[in-house]
């Protein structure tokens, strides 16, 4: 660690220290601060969905569409009428894409 980052380091443990023992106020965050970060954290979650929706729609797991169908297979021996059905790739990805949005709010472009 460079010379600069323990004198920071240390700079930020004496402050918390104070806050601690001195009785001294914390940083207080205001609501804009604490809705930006809420903000990031919902579009770095949407960005990591909708990109594993997407390469899923782009590119589908045969393995998971077999295995649906297996299940459909067995729900109908076993006399079940209503089977669960093979989520689309598109619907799915069509309804993170909603999600997120609503999520992030109407005044967002994502």
């Amino acid at each position: 660690m460079s010379v600069a980052g323990f004198k920071k380091q240390f700079f930020k443990a004496s402050q918390m220290m104070s806050e601690k023992v001195g009785g001294a106020e914390g940083t207080k965050l205001n609501e804009d601060f604490k809705e930006l970060e809420r903000k990031a954290d919902v579009t770095s979650k949407a960005v990591v969905d909708v990109i594993s929706k997407t390469s899923e729609y782009l590119q589908p797991n045969p393995a998971s569409r077999a295995k649906l169908s297996m299940l459909n297979t067995v729900s109908k021996i076993r006399g079940q009428v209503n089977s669960p059905g093979y989520p689309q790739p598109e619907g799915l990805l069509g309804e993170s894409m909603n999600k997120y949005g609503r999520d992030l709010g109407e005044d967002n472009n994502f």
